[in-house]
C-alpha cells in the first residue's frame, strides 16, 4: 500500500499545475504504475503529442525522484509492442531515449533531438538501462535498422561494456554489416566487422562459457575468416544442443567447414543430420544434394531438390540468422516492465 501510496504521489506531481495536457498524461501513467499496464500503453498511444511533450515538461519540475523508470518503461512498450514501424511509434522511441539518456555521460551523442532535465527525479537505474537498449537493440536488428541500432549500441556498450547481452547484440550488428544482404559497404569494411563480430562473441562465451547462441556465431565468424579448425571445435558440440535451431545451424555451418577441409563424406553426414534436427527446413538439404551432385550420385541428388524445396518446407533459421534472437522480443519488454516501479 505504501508504494503505491508513493506512485500514486509521484503521478500527481507531474500534474500539479493543473493544466489538461499534463493531466491526461499523468493519468495514463499512473494506470501504468498502479492499474492496467497493457490499457496504459494502449492509452499512451492515443495522447497527442502535445500532451505527450507536456508531461516531458513536467518531469522537470516534478519532485518525484522515481518517476522517470515508470514513464521510460511505458513509452518503450508503447514504441515496440506493436511490430509494425510507424510514425507514433518513432516518436515514442524518441521519447523513451530522451528519459533514459538523462543521467549518461554528456559526450555521448544522443539518439533523439528531444531532452529533459529534471531538477529532482532519479535518473532510471543501471540495470533498466541496460535493459532498455537490449530491447530496442533487438527490435532495430530485427527490422533491419542497422544504422539507428548502432546508436543505441554505442551507448549500451560504452555504459556496460562486461555486460554479455549488449555484446553479443554488438556481434550480431557486426555480422548483419558484414552479410552480402547490406549493400555499399567496402570488401574491407566487411572484414573489419568480421573481426569487430569476433572479439563481441569472445568476449560473451569468456563470461559465459554455456551460452550457446554466442558458440555458434563464433563458430561461424571464424569459419568465415578461414579459421576450420576453430571453427570445428566450436560447432561439433552443438549437434547436441537441446534446441533444434542451435543444433540445425551448427550442423549446417559445419558442414561447410568440413567441405572446406575437402572431407566431402563428413560434410555430408553434418547436413544431413542438420536435415534430421529440422526436416521442413531447406538450406541443409540443398547443400547435401548439391554436395552428392558433386560426387557423382546424381539420382540421388535430383531426389533431394523436389523435398528441399517443395512447398512442405516452411521455416528454415539460416534465412533468419542475420537477425540475431529477434524472438526475444516480448521477453525482454516483460522483463522490462517489471522495472517500472520502484
Amino acid at each position: 500500500m505504501r508504494r503505491i501510496g508513493l506512485l500514486t504521489m509521484a503521478a500527481l506531481c507531474l500534474c500539479a499545475s493543473g493544466a489538461q495536457a499534463q493531466q491526461a498524461y499523468a493519468a495514463v501513467l499512473l494506470e501504468y504504475l498502479t492499474g492496467d499496464p497493457d490499457a496504459a500503453v494502449g492509452k499512451v498511444r492515443k495522447l497527442e503529442r502535445d500532451e505527450i511533450l507536456a508531461g516531458l515538461d513536467a518531469f522537470n519540475t516534478t519532485h518525484s525522484t522515481a518517476i522517470l523508470r515508470g514513464a521510460a518503461a511505458l513509452h518503450t512498450e508503447a514504441a515496440l509492442r506493436v511490430r509494425e514501424e510507424t510514425v507514433d511509434g518513432l516518436f515514442q522511441v524518441q521519447v523513451a531515449t530522451a528519459i533514459v539518456e538523462f543521467g549518461e555521460p554528456a559526450n555521448l551523442k544522443s539518439n533523439t533531438p528531444l531532452s529533459i532535465q529534471p531538477a529532482h527525479a532519479a535518473p532510471v537505474t543501471p540495470e533498466f538501462r541496460s535493459l532498455f537498449y537490449c530491447a530496442i537493440v533487438n527490435v532495430l536488428l530485427a527490422g533491419g535498422r542497422l544504422q539507428m541500432a548502432d546508436g543505441y549500441l554505442d551507448h549500451g556498450v560504452f555504459l556496460s561494456p562486461a555486460n554479455s547481452e549488449l555484446r553479443l547484440l554488438a556481434g550480431v550488428a557486426q555480422e548483419m554489416r558484414r552479410s552480402e544482404r547490406i549493400a555499399g559497404l567496402s570488401g574491407s569494411a566487411r572484414r573489419d566487422a568480421l573481426r569487430a563480430a569476433e572479439r563481441h562473441y569472445r568476449a560473451v562465451l569468456a563470461a559465459q562459457p554455456d551460452r550457446l547462441e554466442a558458440r555458434l556465431r563464433l563458430g561461424r565468424v571464424v569459419q568465415q575468416r578461414n579459421e576450420l579448425a576453430e571453427a570445428r571445435t566450436l560447432l561439433q558440440p552443438l549437434a547436441a544442443a537441446a534446441d533444434d535451431r542451435i543444433a540445425y545451424l551448427g550442423q549446417l555451418f559445419l558442414g561447410g567447414v568440413e567441405d572446406a577441409l575437402q572431407h566431402p563424406e563428413l560434410a555430408l553426414a553434418a547436413y544431413d543430420a542438420a536435415s534430421a534436427r529440422m526436416p521442413l527446413a531447406q538450406t541443409a538439404r540443398l547443400a547435401a544434394s548439391e554436395l552428392r551432385h558433386r560426387g557423382g550420385d546424381r539420382t540421388a541428388a535430383a531426389d533431394a531438390v523436389p523435398a528441399a524445396a517443395g512447398a512442405a518446407n516452411t521455416y528454415d533459421p539460416w534465412w533468419t540468422y542475420i537477425f540475431g534472437e529477434y524472438w526475444r522480443h516480448d521477453l525482454l519488454l516483460d522483463a522490462l516492465r517489471k522495472l517500472r516501479r520502484p
